[in-house]
C-alpha cells in the first residue's frame, strides 16, 4: 500500500534536554525525529538532515571569552561540556580545562590565543541568535506532527504549520509503523509520548492538516489509527474548540451562486477541490452553485471537471475578455451572475485560499435573516492553527511607512485569538471587513455595483473595506461578521499593495479621519511608557486594548527586561495584541504628549520626557511595591516631580500618604486582565508530567522578594505521608541572569534543603526525575512561559500559590482567578484587596525587615509568610471537595471588577477628567526638572547629560560659510566615512562663495591615519581621548565656524558606548547638526539618554527616512519637530546597457545576483550560498557575486565568517556559480558591478538596518532587489522589490526563483526601483543639507 500522509500527537518529555537525535515515530524510511532542545525534523531514507549544532573543534587551545561568560562548572569529559552549551541559550564557546575539569561557557564573540595542552575548546560554527532556538517547539505539552508524501517530496507540518520540505525516491510499500524507535543504534528510546496516530493513503491538503487534529472535523479516509499511549487522551485546544457551529434548521430560498474569483496561474485541481468543498458542505437546506471566474488568461474549460456528484452540474466556469486584476474580477462575476440568474437570492464571493467548515453558506444566510437591516456577512476565517485570522475590522490610525504619514486604516480584530475566544463568538456589526468569504442579498449586489462598487484597484486586503463603507453611505445598509460561517485560510498573508492603500486613502482617509475624530472621548494627547515584556509591560498592554481609537494615544516601549532584547518579544500574544502595540508606537513622532503614563522602571522616570531632564506634560507615575514605608527619593520623586500616582489598591494609597504624598495626586487604577481570554471554558486542560489528584502551580522569581521558602517548606511537610497524591509545579527564573535552567533550579532548592535545620527537609532531595515518591512530586517548568503555555497550565492545575513577602504583582493570580482557579496567598499588601477569603486560603504573616542587595528597599520591612499556615492552607485546599465552586466565585471577581473593559474605563474616566480641567487653564504648564541623577546609569553618561550647553553665538549674516565635519573619515574602511566623503564631496561645490568645509575625523587612538576630503585637517579627535574632544571645541569656538555636522553612531565615539558625542556637542556655541544613521529597536538605558541629549543639543537632527523620523518619536521620545529627513545619497548613474558591463568583467551569458559591502555575519550571505543549489538546478548560468572583504572593525569573527564563507562556496554543486571580489573597491568598479547585476540580493539577519548605502545604490541603479525586511527594506522595497523572512535560506530561494522565472515583474520592480529614486542622488541629497546649514546659520 502506497502511504500518503501519517500524523499524530507527541508530547515531548523535559528529559529530551538530555538526548539528541531521537525518533517519535516512523513509516518505512521516513522519520519524524527530534534534536535536543526540542527541535523537530523530517529525515527521509539514508539522507538524513542534521539539525544538530555543530562545533569546531580546537584540542590543546584555550579560547578567552571577548564578551561574558554565561556559566562556569565542572565537567565529567568534554562531550559532557558540548551537551550543557547545547541547551543553554546564548552559549556559543565551550573552554574546558581537562586536569581541573573547570568548563567556562561563553556567549557570542571569542578569540583564540596561546597553544596549551591542558585546555581544549569549541566554537559553535552558525551560532543561531541568543534569543531562541529556531524550530523548537513546546515541551511538556501535546504538539501535532504530520508527514505527507507526494510528487517526489516529502512535507513535515507541525501544529497545522509546514516546517520542512524533504526530496523522497519512490517509496514502496510501508513497512509496519514504528513509535519512538529509529534505524540508528544509539535511538534506544523516545522521551516522551505518541498517540492517535493516524495513516492517510493520500496527500493531505493543508487545511486538511489542521482538521486532521480533532475527530469533530470532516476529513475522514484514514486507514491506520493507533492509540500508542493507553493513558492518553486528545488534547483538545479547547473544550469548544473545533465543535460544529451550530446550524439552523429549514431555511427557506437559502441558494446562492457563488462567485470564486481567480486571479492568478493557480493549480485548477486545488480550485476544484475548494468549489467541491464550497457545495457539500453549505450545511442544512442550502444549495451553492459555484462561478470560477478565469481572470487569469489560464484558459480553463467551462464546467471541465471530474468532480463527483453533488457537484457535477452545479459548476461553472466564465471567462472575461481579457486579463482583470482582483476588484474587476468580482465585479464581473457579479454582473455575470446576477445576469444569468435573475432569481438567486444571495451572491457569494470566496477567495481561493480559504476552505470551509461545515454549515459556511447556512451560517451566513442565518445571518441575513436574523438582521434584516443587513446587506451583507462576512464568515469567520482561522489560521492553519486554529486561531482567529479576522473576524471583521475596524478602522484605526496607524503610520503608513509607505505614504510617509498617518492614515486611518482596517485592522482585523481578534487576530490570534483562540476562534473559541467570546467577544469573536457572537454576531456584530462591522465597518470594515478583509475579503475573505461573505453572502449579501442579490439585491444589495445590484445596488452596490450601480453605485461603484469594486470598479477601483483595491486588491483583496481594502476592496471589501470600500464595499461596507458604499453599502453603509448609499444605504445606511449594516454588514456583519458571523461566528456561525467558519474558513480554514491555507495561504501565508501577503503584503498590501502600497498603490491600492494610496487609493483607499484618497476615496475615503478624509471621511475616516473626521469620523476617528469625533469618536475620541478626549482631545488630550497621552504617551504610554511601558516596558517590553514582564508584569508591568503586560498590565500596560491590557488597557490599551480598550483605549485605541477613544484616545490620542501612542506608546513608548524601551526594552526592559533580560528577555526583551528583541523586537519580537510580543511574538507570544495574539496577533492583533501585539500588532496594536506596534501600531501605537508608530504614531509618537507626530503626537505631543499633554500626558505622560509612566509604568516603567519608577527609577527611569527622567528618560522619557522631553527635552530631557524636564517636562511640561502632566505626568503619571505608577506604584506597587508592597512595602510598609517608600523610599525617601521615590517619595521626593512623587511629591515633586510627578502630576498625580496610580496604585492598584487603597492599601498602596495609605501608605503613600503616610509618606508625605498628598492624597489629591493618588489614584487608586486596579490591576486587570481580560477574563474572556482567561475563560476557562476555551483552554481545555493538558496532562501534566507525572501530574497527581491535586496539582498546584507556583509562579515566582527564585530572589529575596518571594516566600519561595516558605511555599517549598510547607508543601513538603503538608503532604510528607500522601507523596503519591499531589504534585507542585513550579514556574520560576534565577536572578541576575533570569535563567531557566532546571539544575540551577533545583539545585539552589535542594540548597535551601540542606540548610533548613530540619531533618525531614534535610533528608530531600529534588530531582528532575524522583526514581520513587519517597519525597512529594516537585517539578521545576525550567523555562520561560508564553501567554498560551501558562494559560493551559493554569487551567490544569487545581490552585495557585501565591508566595510574597514585597510585592506579587508579576505573579499570575488574576489569571488564574479568572480562569476559575482558587488561590492560597498571605493577607499581607495589596493583594488582600484582591484575594477575598471566599475564594481564597489565607495565610497569616509575620513583619520582618528587608534583606536584598537592591538599595531602594533598605529599611523597610515586608511581609513573611507563616509556614504552619501555609502547611494548613495546602492541607484545606486537599482536602476541599468544592474547589471548583471556589474558584467559579474568583472569576466572578474579575468579570465583575478587574476585566479590562471595565479598568479601562476607569483610566479613560481619570485622563478625561484631566484632559477637560488640568489641561485647560489660562497659562502654560510650566516644565518641571527631571532628577536623572537616580537612574542607573553610567557616570560619564550622566556627566554629558548634566553637562550644561554652552551659549550660542550670534548668528553669521554673511552669505559664505565655514562648516566643521566631526566624523569618520577615509582612508579608514567604514560606511560613515565612505557617506561622509561622498557627501561633503557634493556639498562643497553648492555652497556660497569662499565658503569652507574642514573634516575633523574621529580616528582610533592608535593610529592617526592621512584623510581624504573637500579640506585636509591637522586636527584629529581620538576616540576616548577626553581632552581632544575640549581641544576640538575650543577650535570650533574661537576659529570663526558658523556650524557643525556630526556623523552619529554610538561605536565611533568615545565614552561609555559614545558618551562623549553629547559633551562634545554641549561644548559647542554655534548651530549643530546631528546626523543619525542607527536606530534600534531596543536601545539600553545609556543609548536612550545619549541619543536624547544629543538631540536636544542639536539644532536640527538629520535621519533618512520618515521611518527613522517616527522610531525617534516612538522608541526614543523624541518629537520630530527639529527632525529633517534628508535620505540616503547615491551616485547618479546613467543608463548603461547590463551586457556591456558584463563583458568588461567576464560575465557575458551570465545571469547576476549581487550582494556587495564589508562582510560580517549579519550580512547573511552564508543563507543564500545555501540556496543557490537550488537555483543553479533551473538556472545554471546564475552567477552570485559577493563583493567586498571582512570587516575592518570586526577583527576575528568576520575574518572566520569570510572563511566559512569560502568553504560553503566550494560546495561542487555551487563552485562554478560562486566568485568572490575580496577588497574594498573604488566607485568607479564598484558601480560597474553593480550596473551588471540582473538581480540584488540583501538577506541581512538584523531587522534595525535603518540606512543601507548598498540598497540605495541598488535603487538608483535600477535593480530587481529580493531582501530581507530589514527597517530600510521594509519602507523602500514595498511594491518595488520582494521581501523575504528573515534568516530563511528556502524564503530567499524563492524569492530569487520568482525574479528569475518571471522578465516581466523583474522590468516592473526595476522601473520601480529607478522611480523611487529620483531626487535621491548624492547632488539632491547635497542640496538639502545646504538649505538646512543656511537655515541654522541665518541671522
Amino acid at each position: 500500500m502506497y502511504i500518503g500522509s501519517v500524523a499524530g500527537w507527541v508530547r515531548l518529555d523535559y528529559s529530551l534536554d538530555d538526548v539528541l537525535d531521537v525518533t517519535a515515530f516512523s513509516i518505512g524510511s521516513a522519520s519524524l525525529k527530534f534534536a535536543a532542545p526540542a527541535v523537530p525534523y523530517l529525515a527521509v531514507e539514508e539522507a538524513w538532515p542534521d539539525l544538530r549544532r555543530h562545533f569546531d573543534y580546537q584540542p590543546n587551545r584555550r579560547c578567552r571569552c571577548a564578551d561574558r561568560t554565561l556559566k562556569i562548572s565542572h565537567t565529567p569529559s568534554f562531550q559532557s561540556a558540548l551537551r550543557q552549551c547545547v541547551q543553554l541559550p546564548g552559549c556559543t564557546v565551550v573552554v574546558r580545562n581537562s586536569q581541573s575539569q573547570m568548563t567556562f561557557f561563553c556567549l557570542a564573540a571569542y578569540t583564540i590565543s596561546e597553544s596549551d595542552a591542558a585546555w581544549f575548546s569549541a566554537s559553535l560554527r552558525d551560532p543561531p541568535p541568543i534569543h531562541r532556538y529556531a524550530g523548537a517547539v513546546t515541551a511538556d505539552s501535546w504538539n501535532y506532527f504530520v508527514l505527507t508524501y507526494s510528487s517526489g517530496k516529502a512535507n513535515l507540518y507541525v501544529n497545522g504549520a509546514l516546517r520542512q520540505t524533504a526530496e523522497v525516491s519512490p517509496l514502496a510499500d510501508f513497512s509496519p509503523l514504528h513509535l519512538g524507535r529509529s534505524p540508528r543504534w544509539f535511538e534506544g528510546r523516545f522521551p516522551g509520548q505518541v498517540g492517535n496516530v493516524r495513516v492517510w493513503p493520500r496527500q493531505l491538503e493543508p487545511h486538511e492538516v489542521v482538521m486532521s487534529m480533532s475527530p469533530e472535523l470532516p476529513i475522514t479516509g484514514h486507514v491506520l489509527n493507533v492509540n500508542a499511549t493507553p493513558r492518553w487522551a486528545w488534547p483538545a485546544a479547547g473544550k469548544s474548540a473545533w465543535t460544529k457551529p451550530a446550524v439552523p434548521g429549514q431555511l427557506s430560498q437559502c441558494d446562492a451562486a457563488v462567485v470564486l474569483p481567480m486571479v492568478d496561474r493557480t493549480n485548477l485541481a486545488q480550485v476544484q477541490i475548494l468549489a467541491s468543498h464550497l457545495q457539500r458542505y453549505t450545511g442544512g437546506s442550502c444549495h451553492a452553485k459555484v462561478f470560477l471566474v478565469d481572470c487569469s488568461g489560464q484558459d480553463l474549460a467551462p464546467d471541465s471537471t471530474s468532480l463527483t456528484e453533488p457537484v457535477a452540474g452545479t459548476l461553472a466556469t466564465l471567462h472575461p475578455a481579457g486579463e482583470l486584476h482582483w476588484d474587476a474580477c468580482v465585479r464581473f462575476g457579479l454582473q455575470q451572475v446576477l445576469e444569468r440568474d435573475p432569481e438567486t437570492p444571495y451572491v457569494a464571493v470566496v477567495v481561493e485560499s480559504l476552505r470551509p467548515l461545515y454549515g459556511w453558506l447556512s451560517g451566513l444566510v442565518n445571518g441575513l435573516h436574523q438582521h434584516t437591516d443587513a446587506a451583507a456577512v462576512f464568515a469567520k476565517v482561522l489560521f492553519a492553527n486554529g486561531t482567529i485570522k479576522s473576524s471583521g475590522s475596524r478602522f484605526e490610525k496607524v503610520f503608513d511607512d509607505y505614504l510617509g504619514r498617518q492614515v486611518v486604516q482596517p485592522v482585523a480584530m481578534y487576530a490570534g485569538y483562540p476562534w473559541s475566544y467570546r467577544p469573536a463568538m457572537k454576531p456584530a456589526e462591522i465597518r470594515a471587513a478583509d475579503c475573505s468569504a461573505w453572502v449579501m442579498r442579490a439585491s444589495a449586489a445590484r445596488s452596490l455595483l450601480e453605485n461603484g462598487g469594486f470598479s477601483v484597484e483595491l486588491g483583496s486586503s481594502l476592496a471589501c473595506s470600500d464595499m461596507a463603507l458604499r453599502l453603509y453611505r448609499y444605504g445606511r445598509h449594516a454588514v456583519l461578521v458571523s461566528p456561525a460561517s467558519i474558513f480554514i485560510e491555507t495561504a501565508t498573508e501577503s503584503r498590501q499593495d502600497p498603490a491600492a492603500l494610496q487609493a483607499f486613502d484618497e476615496l475615503w482617509g478624509r471621511d475616516l479621519a473626521a469620523q476617528y475624530a469625533s469618536d475620541l472621548a478626549s482631545n488630550a494627547t497621552v504617551s504610554w511608557v511601558m516596558q517590553c515584556g514582564g508584569s508591568d509591560g503586560a498590565k500596560a498592554y491590557n488597557l490599551v486594548q480598550h483605549l485605541e481609537g477613544r484616545l490620542q494615544l501612542r506608546a513608548q516601549i524601551q526594552r526592559g527586561w533580560p528577555f526583551c532584547e528583541h523586537p519580537d518579544v510580543l511574538q507570544a500574544a495574539p496577533l492583533s495584541f501585539s500588532r496594536r502595540v506596534h501600531r501605537l508606537r508608530g504614531l509618537s513622532a507626530y503626537l505631543p504628549s499633554d500626558i505622560i503614563i509612566h509604568q516603567k522602571d519608577y527609577r527611569q522616570l527622567a528618560a522619557w520626557p522631553w527635552p530631557p531632564n524636564n517636562s511640561s506634560s502632566y505626568l503619571i507615575g505608577r506604584y506597587s511595591w508592597d512595602l510598609d514605608r517608600v523610599n525617601r527619593q521615590w517619595a521626593n520623586q512623587m511629591k515633586n516631580e510627578l502630576d498625580e500616582v496610580w496604585v492598584p489598591s487603597n492599601w498602596h494609597a495609605a501608605i503613600l500618604e503616610s509618606q508625605g504624598v498628598r492624597a489629591d495626586k493618588i489614584f487608586v487604577i486596579p490591576d486587570s486582565v481580560d477574563s474572556w481570554m482567561y475563560d476557562p471554558d476555551i483552554w481545555e486542560p493538558v496532562t501534566l508530567p507525572r501530574q497527581r489528584r491535586v496539582a498546584f502551580l507556583a509562579s515566582f522569581r527564585l530572589d529575596d522578594y518571594t516566600g519561595w521558602q516558605a511555599v517549598l517548606s510547607a508543601y513538603l511537610k503538608a503532604f510528607r505521608n500522601r507523596t503519591a497524591d499531589v504534585s507542585l509545579y513550579v514556574h520560576t527564573a534565577m536572578l541576575p541572569e533570569m535563567t531557566y535552567r532546571k539544575d540551577y533550579i533545583y539545585d539552589a532548592m535542594n540548597t535551601f534543603l540542606l540548610s533548613s535545620g530540619d531533618p525531614y527537609l534535610q533528608s530531600i532531595s529534588l530531582d528532575a526525575d524522583p526514581r520513587d515518591d519517597s519525597a512529594p512530586h516537585v517539578h521545576v517548568l525550567g523555562r520561560q512561559l508564553l501567554q498560551d503555555e501558562l494559560l493551559r497550565i493554569c487551567s490544569s492545575v487545581d490552585v495557585l500559590v501565591v508566595p510574597l513577602r514585597s510585592e506579587g504583582w508579576d505573579v499570575p493570580y488574576l489569571e488564574a482567578m479568572s480562569l476559575g482557579k482558587p488561590i492560597i496567598s498571605a493577607t499581607w499588601g495589596g493583594l488582600a484587596e484582591y484575594i477575598q477569603p471566599d475564594f481564597a486560603f489565607q495565610v497569616n504573616h509575620t513583619m520582618v525587615p528587608v534583606h536584598t542587595s537592591d538599595k531602594g528597599l533598605r529599611g523597610s520591612n515586608w511581609a513573611k509568610p507563616n509556614v504552619d499556615d501555609l502547611t494548613a492552607a495546602f492541607l484545606a485546599a486537599y482536602r476541599s471537595r468544592s474547589l471548583r465552586a471556589i474558584g467559579n466565585k474568583a472569576r466572578l471577581r474579575v468579570v465583575e471588577r478587574y476585566d479590562n473593559k471595565i479598568v479601562s474605563n476607569m483610566v479613560l474616566e481619570r485622563l478625561r477628567e484631566i484632559g477637560e480641567s488640568e489641561l485647560k487653564l489660562a497659562s502654560p504648564r510650566a516644565p518641571k526638572s527631571l532628577d536623572m541623577a537616580k537612574d542607573p546609569i553610567p557616570v560619564d553618561v550622566h556627566m554629558c547629560g548634566a553637562f550644561p550647553k554652552a551659549s550660542p553665538r550670534a548668528k553669521q549674516s554673511k552669505p559664505a560659510l565655514k562648516v566643521a565635519v566631526v566624523s569618520t573619515a577615509l582612508p579608514r574602511r567604514c560606511g560613515i566615512a565612505t557617506f561622509n566623503a561622498a557627501l561633503l564631496e557634493h556639498l562643497q561645490p553648492l555652497l556660497p562663495k569662499e565658503s569652507s568645509v574642514e573634516i575633523l575625523p574621529l580616528v582610533w587612538d592608535a593610529e592617526i591615519p592621512a584623510t581624504r576630503g573637500p579640506e585636509q585637517s591637522t586636527r584629529f579627535i581620538r576616540q576616548e581621548n577626553y581632552g581632544d574632544y575640549i581641544s576640538a571645541a575650543h577650535y570650533v569656538n574661537s576659529e570663526g565656524f558658523h556650524a557643525v555636522i556630526l556623523q552619529h553612531e554610538f561605536g565611533i565615539w568615545g565614552g561609555t558606548v559614545g558618551s562623549l558625542v553629547v559633551c562634545f556637542a554641549k561644548m559647542l556655541e554655534v548651530p549643530v547638526i546631528s546626523v543619525i544613521h542607527t536606530l534600534s529597536d531596543n536601545l539600553g538605558n545609556p543609548q536612550q539618554y545619549i541619543l536624547q541629549h544629543l538631540s536636544a543639543a542639536s539644532t536640527n537632527v538629520v535621519v533618512m527616512s520618515e521611518s527613522s523620523r517616527n522610531k525617534l518619536g516612538a522608541l526614543h521620545g523624541i518629537p520630530g519637530a527639529n527632525v529633517v529627513v534628508l535620505p540616503h545619497g547615491a551616485p547618479l548613474m546613467t543608463a548603461v546597457d547590463p551586457l556591456a558591463a558584463k563583458s568588461v568583467l567576464n560575465l557575458t551569458g551570465k545571469t547576476v545576483l549581487l550582494t556587495n559591502g564589508l562582510l560580517s555575519p549579519g550580512k547573511g550571505i552564508h543563507l543564500v550560498l545555501h540556496a543557490l543549489p537550488e537555483i543553479v538546478k533551473d538556472f545554471p548560468n546564475v552567477v552570485y557575486l559577493i563583493v567586498g572583504e571582512p570587516h575592518p572593525d570586526c577583527g576575528q569573527p568576520c575574518t572566520d565568517y569570510y572563511a566559512r564563507l569560502v568553504k560553503d562556496a566550494s560546495d561542487p554543486r555551487i563552485l562554478d556559480n560562486v566568485r568572490f571580489v575580496s577588497k574594498f573597491l573604488e566607485n568607479e568598479l564598484l558601480l560597474r558591478y553593480v550596473q551588471a547585476a540582473d538581480i540584488f540580493v540583501l538577506p541581512y539577519t538584523e531587522r534595525i538596518t535603518t540606512n543601507s548605502g548598498t540598497l540605495t545604490m541598488a535603487m538608483a541603479a535600477g535593480k530587481a532587489v529580493v531582501s530581507t525586511a530589514f527597517d530600510h527594506a521594509a519602507s523602500a522595497l514595498v511594491g518595488r522589490g520582494i521581501l523575504v523572512e528573515f534568516e530563511s535560506s528556502p524564503a530567499l530561494r524563492e524569492g530569487i526563483l520568482k525574479l528569475l522565472r518571471d522578465e516581466k515583474l523583474r522590468v516592473k520592480f526595476q522601473s520601480a526601483a529607478k522611480d523611487y529614486s529620483y531626487g535621491r542622488d548624492w547632488r539632491s541629497v547635497a542640496r538639502g543639507y545646504v538649505s538646512l546649514l543656511q537655515n541654522v546659520t541665518a541671522a
